[in-house]
């Protein structure tokens, strides 16, 4: 099993190939009037590093993991002295704004678009004529090649084997025999989809593991609370509790707390309010995985796609990252009791943007502009 450790020294060696990549700040362009003033390390000076102009469109930002995905994206953009502007867009799962927000991005004569597609085939139009207008495209943890071909490079991680690995951990706790719940993601959306078909195949390798419910609830702590509630009402006899991810285990583990009933196995992700949980109740019976979709995957998008602006990018088309992992053994390496519970623990932020946006009880929702992860900006 990878782990979480391994994996991000490995990425933070990639950190140290891009150039003109620095602790330097700078404050994001609105997104009706870009800013003036140059970059940190731009110049119009013969032989100075070229800078660029990236445009973010995202598609949603409705719970913790996609505030800190928004913030560990503008903390490298704001750190790079190789981006002299930059736009952050939340289509708020609307195709048509997103579809509105890529035009607007083409037409402010961005240099990288970076976007997490709501539906490949709605937005492949408009993707095209960001690439055909001499645009670098990176395409972020939702696929874009079963429409178009035309993105310069995509980054996803494997959410089938997400799914697989916490099930599939799950089941050996459970030492092949039990009764299941399951808390899934977001209806219709591939990273949902995908880690489903991956516990399903892990649970089919046991015959003696029976899926009671699986309900949604949207990766969301208040929407999963009452979800398990619910569940615990209807079924008596549950033996584990599968999670697509996100911050719903710290639900789940918040009611069975209350419950009163006996520890059981649960997967979970690195969120931070999990993890304290997990590490409160560990030593009374409670036993977890967690598995992640990195927070940084947009910010590793626009790593590449800046290599690929400089003409230095050797890698493949299509990258695929590993899912890391934390074990009963690594959780207390990970959590951080200062920080609050909507900070997510794999990060690659420094600790000074860390603290900026989690510390004090802060949410990281205020963003690090201060407009508000979730606005345009």
């Amino acid at each position: 099993m990878k782990k979480m450790t391994a994996l991000l020294l490995a990425c933070s060696m990639v950190l140290c190939v891009i150039s003109g990549c620095s602790s330097s700040p700078k404050q994001s362009s609105s997104a009706g009037s870009p800013s003036s003033s140059p970059a940190p390390g731009g110049s119009s000076e013969p032989g100075a590093s070229k800078t660029y102009k990236v445009g973010f469109s995202n598609v949603w930002v409705g719970n913790t993991y996609g505030v800190q995905s928004v913030n560990e994206l503008e903390a490298f953009l704001k750190n790079c002295d190789q981006v002299s502007e930059y736009y952050i867009y939340n289509a708020d799962n609307d195709v048509n704004k997103q579809i509105s927000d890529i035009e607007d991005l083409i037409a402010k004569g961005v240099d990288m678009l970076i976007l997490q597609p709501i539906s490949a085939e709605s937005v492949a139009a408009v993707v095209e004529e960001a690439y055909d207008a001499g645009i670098v495209v990176v395409d972020c943890t939702s696929p874009l090649a079963d429409a178009t071909d035309k993105y310069s490079v995509s980054v996803v991680a494997k959410d089938y084997d997400f799914g697989y690995i916490g099930a599939k951990w799950l089941c050996e706790q459970l030492n092949g025999e039990g009764n299941i719940i399951c808390l899934d993601g977001m209806a219709g959306l591939s990273s949902a989809v995908l880690r489903m078909e991956g516990a399903q195949a892990a649970f089919s390798e046991y015959p003696g593991i029976k899926v009671l419910a699986s309900e949604y609830a949207n990766w969301d702590y208040a929407t999963a609370k009452p979800v398990v509630e619910n569940l615990m009402a209807a079924y008596d006899n549950i033996d584990g509790i599968w999670s697509s991810g996100g911050d719903m285990t710290r639900a789940a583990v918040e009611v069975w707390a209350d419950s009163g009933r006996d520890w059981i196995p649960m997967m979970g992700e690195d969120c931070n309010g999990f993890l304290k949980l997990w590490c409160e109740y560990k030593d009374e019976g409670l036993s977890c995985i967690a598995t992640s979709l990195p927070t940084w995957l947009f910010a590793y998008g626009a790593e590449l796609g800046l290599e690929i602006l400089n003409g230095t990018y050797t890698g493949e088309k299509d990258i695929i990252v590993e899912i890391p992992t934390i074990t009963n053994e690594e959780v207390e390496d990970f959590v951080r009791t200062d920080l609050s519970d909507s900070f997510w623990c794999g990060t690659r932020m420094t600790e000074e943007d860390i603290v900026a946006l989690y510390g004090n009880g802060k949410d990281g929702s205020q963003g690090l502009s201060g407009t508000g992860a979730a606005n345009d900006h």
